[in-house]
C-alpha cells in the first residue's frame, strides 16, 4: 500500500443528525464546485457566508475535519431547497471526476432525507477512487474535472 493511502484522511458530513464519511479531496472538490456555483454575487448574504465557508473548507488547510455545516447554513426548507437546486445544476452541467460526483450525489442523498447512516455506520456507502486524488486544491473553475 502507498504512503498516500495510508495517510488520506476523511471527514464526516452530517445534516439533522445523519451523514456520511467522505476521503477529503473528494469532499474538498465538491464544495469548490458548489462555491463556484454559488458565484461571486449571491442574491443572500447567507449565500454568500456559504460560499465562503465552503471556499475556506477546500483549501486543503482542515485534513481530517471538514465541516460544510449545512446544519448551520440550511436551517430551513427554504434554504435547503436553493442548496438542491445548486446540486442539480452542478450535477446535470459540469464535468466532474467520478469521486466528485458521487460525493455530490451523496449530499444530495443527505439533504434530501434518503440517508440513514451516521458516524458509526458501516462505510459501504463511503466513495472510493484512486490516491493521491488527481483534483488539486485551489483549481480555477475552468478546470474542474
Amino acid at each position: 500500500m502507498s504512503q498516500a493511502k495510508q495517510t488520506m484522511s476523511t471527514s464526516f458530513v452530517e445534516y439533522r443528525g445523519r451523514g456520511f464519511w467522505s476521503f477529503d479531496g473528494y469532499l474538498e472538490h465538491a464544495l469548490a464546485v458548489l462555491a463556484d456555483r454559488i458565484g461571486d454575487s449571491p442574491n443572500d448574504k447567507w449565500l454568500t457566508d456559504l460560499r465562503d465557508h465552503w471556499r475556506n473548507q477546500s483549501s486543503g488547510a482542515f485534513r481530517g475535519w471538514i465541516h460544510p455545516n449545512l446544519d448551520e447554513f440550511l436551517p430551513t426548507e427554504e434554504r435547503r431547497e436553493q442548496v438542491l437546486d445548486l446540486l442539480r445544476e452542478v450535477l446535470s452541467s459540469t464535468r466532474l471526476t467520478r469521486e466528485a460526483q458521487e460525493t455530490l450525489k451523496l449530499i444530495e442523498a443527505l439533504l434530501r432525507g434518503h440517508l440513514n447512516t451516521d458516524a458509526s455506520s458501516a462505510l459501504e456507502y463511503m466513495v472510493s477512487g484512486p490516491h493521491p486524488y488527481k483534483w488539486v486544491v485551489g483549481q480555477k473553475k475552468s478546470n474542474e474535472g
